[in-house]
């Protein structure tokens, strides 16, 4: 904030200062009213309205010597005029974005109004993530809010130290904005296959089958989390080998510390980065039995329930894909279905092994790999 417009703002009136804080104020419970409106039904008038709300905060900065919070402002204006034009659709994500912003920006505004300083980072770092949402494509715009959202947490606490965090993290981000995670892990995903006579057969209908039964599921996982955790499961097994594959509860010692060792190594390649703890959940848990029975002793629902697809998927590949050997697809479909059966509620939760009976009865081509 330069100094003259600093100087203008505190020569107004403490009268006029209260009033541009209450309006600001009134403006934020408008917009709260839109973004709830609007995540139950999308409608053009209360995007309209939305509009309306950020152009007079914006106007009302300007005219209290507030250019910078204004630019901020402007920033968020051209991002909801992209709603109303609908060149991008609104998506809740959007709405807790723009929310995250305005309440920082009551801080700031409350910080003038007490006298104390806004730094020019707390300006910058608004407007960089704004700009970098607001530069998003379709595909990847609810991905960009999350993370510019994440690179955000903190600088509620207004702290010069946290701003520079945040500066970096904004930057790393736009740095990796053509890299696709996802992508990258499934292409891991395949170099790994490759180099395995266990883990063939076609994975994008492995994922395939996987994905079906999760949004079956009452509580699913995240499909992101559950896609991530499936290209990373085997990572660990190339650089921890063992030649045991079912290991139990009684199983040795050393096969379980193997065992543990290859899930903490795929799940650690996930943590690095903070973003796929979830994955690295599921990763941690693949080897569990519902029967309590695999090797670290959870049991039933405490198994995540993405655990157990993982588990499930690979049991079901490498069955399918030797029995596949000496039978036609649909017989190897109905042999393999036929004996996840047999350890439903043994080695599977037997929810997940009913909904992948319902599949292979209505269609088992979706199961051929």
């Amino acid at each position: 904030m330069s100094d003259a417009n600093d100087q203008g703002f505190q020569q107004l009136s403490d009268e006029l200062k209260t009033e541009f804080y209450s309006s600001f104020k009134e403006a934020m419970e408008e917009l709260d009213h839109c973004f709830s409106s609007l995540n139950c039904k999308f409608d053009p008038e209360i995007v309209n309205q939305m509009f309306r709300a950020v152009h007079s905060v914006k106007g009302n900065c300007h005219m209290v010597f507030l250019d910078s919070i204004a630019d901020v402002c402007h920033r968020l204006e051209d991002l909801v005029d992209q709603f109303r034009k609908a060149q991008l659709p609104y998506t809740p994500i959007q709405g807790e974005f723009i929310a995250f912003v305005f309440t920082r920006l009551e801080q700031l505004v409350a910080d003038r109004i007490s006298g104390r300083d806004v730094s020019p980072a707390d300006i910058e770092l608004l407007e960089k993530g704004v700009m970098q949402v607001y530069e998003s494509g379709q595909l990847s715009r609810d991905k960009v809010t999350q993370a510019t959202l994440e690179s955000f947490s903190g600088i509620l606490t207004a702290t010069q130290s946290i701003n520079e965090s945040v500066l970096d993290k904004l930057e790393a981000q736009e740095q990796l904005k053509d890299f696709d995670d996802l992508a990258f892990m499934g292409q891991v995903a395949k170099i790994l296959q490759s180099k395995s006579i266990q883990q063939q057969g076609d994975l994008s209908k492995l994922i395939a089958i996987g994905c079906m039964l999760n949004q079956q599921l009452s509580h699913p996982e995240i499909e992101e989390q559950l896609l991530a955790a499936f290209n990373f499961q085997n990572l660990g097994s190339k650089f921890v080998p063992s030649p045991v594959f079912d290991i139990g509860l009684e199983s040795a010692e050393w096969e379980k510390a193997k065992a543990r060792e290859q899930v903490e190594l795929s799940a650690g390649f996930l943590k690095l980065g903070g973003k796929w703890l979830a994955a690295s959940k599921l990763i941690e848990c693949s080897f569990e039995r519902y029967d309590g029975r695999g090797p670290f002793g959870l049991k039933g629902d405490d198994i995540p329930a993405g655990s157990m697809i993982l588990s499930m998927l690979k049991f079901y590949q490498q069955n399918y894909l030797r029995l596949r050997k000496d039978h036609k697809q649909k017989i190897a479909v109905a042999k393999t279905i036929s004996r996840i059966n047999s350890e439903s509620g043994y080695r599977f939760n037997p929810k997940l092994v009913e909904l992948l009976t319902q599949l292979g009865r209505s269609d088992p081509d979706q199961l051929t790999l």
